[in-house]
């Protein structure tokens, strides 16, 4: 069943490709005679390694969306720790990043948009075994509580969810272990690790251990994972951002609709996806797939965001001091290459 499915996807796309190169080739030689059709190429900055977090972006490959929108995809994992720089200044085309981040970077004067907003929960929370008694985020109070490093997500996400409870981070042992949330956590280094929810609980559940997760989305909104884009592109170029938007988008809705066919067209993409580990890996689809969507995407679309939960990051960051300016939550995002559901 598992090859029909990969031959029937083969198939697919090599006839989409195939129409679609006929209808370009044909539609270049009556505008252009002697010119032959080029695609756009475009760079875009993941800053992690291959996952199945990337879901639409490899779908959209596999599928051959990029190609029917004229652009050539190059994934670009370098790690580099400011993609919204190398968005501003042209160097990628697009980033992944979080909205947390574009709010740091419009106070700094860099001229960065979220042009496509993946996660429309913030994905982050805290983990704790569930013999450890820690019920809620009082329930840290004293404990040690590991987070990766003192920036990002994670720790944005742990002030929030401390400052709902009224509590700062002296009132906890704050630990920084890197990327060793689970580890850390089974070793009994630390007695709750900051963590995505769409990631290490569900590894942890499927390991058979018992886990309390505190989301924090259920506190308050928080932009989170979006595509990114600098002013110029957006200015320059918005044909190319449209497309580049539609395709993920109609990629992003294939995966929703067949996450299991999705899950296997990721394979040439991450090359650590296996039998062995697939279905573990689908749990963690299936649970990111959960942060994609509110009530707000059923009306307007796939990757909108709203200007009421820019305004309350924008606040709650202000009110942690993680930022000193007030910011124009406008000038943080756009909603204008979104596709309306039909």
């Amino acid at each position: 069943m598992i090859r029909k499915n990969r031959e029937h996807e083969a198939r697919v796309r090599r006839k989409r490709r195939t129409r679609t190169f006929l209808v370009r080739a044909l539609a270049a030689a009556v505008i252009f005679p002697a010119a032959a059709y080029a695609a756009d190429d475009v760079k875009i900055a993941m800053g992690y390694i291959p996952n199945v977090q990337f879901a639409p972006y490899y779908v959209a490959e596999e599928m051959g969306y990029f190609e029917e929108e004229g652009i050539e995809v190059t994934f670009d994992y370098g790690m580099a720790t400011d993609i919204l720089s190398l968005a501003a200044s042209g160097a990628v085309e697009f980033g992944v990043s979080d909205g947390d981040q574009v709010i740091v970077a419009r106070e700094k004067g860099v001229p960065v948009k979220v042009v496509y907003t993946m996660y429309v929960k913030y994905p982050v929370g805290v983990v704790s075994l569930e013999k450890s008694g820690i019920a809620d985020i009082r329930g840290l109070e004293g404990k040690r509580v590991g987070t990766p490093v003192p920036y990002g997500s994670n720790y944005f996400g742990l002030l929030v969810l401390l400052k709902n409870a009224g509590m700062t981070l002296d009132d906890i042992d704050l630990r920084f272990i890197g990327y060793t949330q689970t580890e850390s956590l089974l070793s009994k280094k630390v007695d709750a690790s900051v963590v995505f929810v769409n990631n290490e609980p569900v590894v942890m559940r499927d390991n058979g251990y018992r886990v309390r997760v505190i989301e924090a989305y259920r506190v308050t909104p928080m932009v989170s994972a979006a595509i990114i884009a600098g002013e110029r592109l957006i200015k320059s170029d918005p044909g190319l951002v449209k497309r580049f938007v539609r395709a993920v988008s109609r990629a992003s809705r294939y995966t929703l609709e067949n996450p299991d066919r999705a899950l296997l067209l990721m394979r040439r993409h991450i090359q650590t996806l296996t039998e062995a580990n697939m279905e573990i890996n689908r749990k963690v689809l299936l649970s990111s797939m959960k942060l994609w969507v509110d009530e707000d995407i059923e009306t307007h679309g796939l990757g909108y965001t709203s200007k009421s939960d820019w305004e309350r990051s924008i606040e709650t960051m202000r009110a942690l001091g993680l930022i000193e300016k007030d910011i124009d939550p406008e000038a943080c995002y756009t909603n204008e290459f979104i596709i309306p559901p039909r």
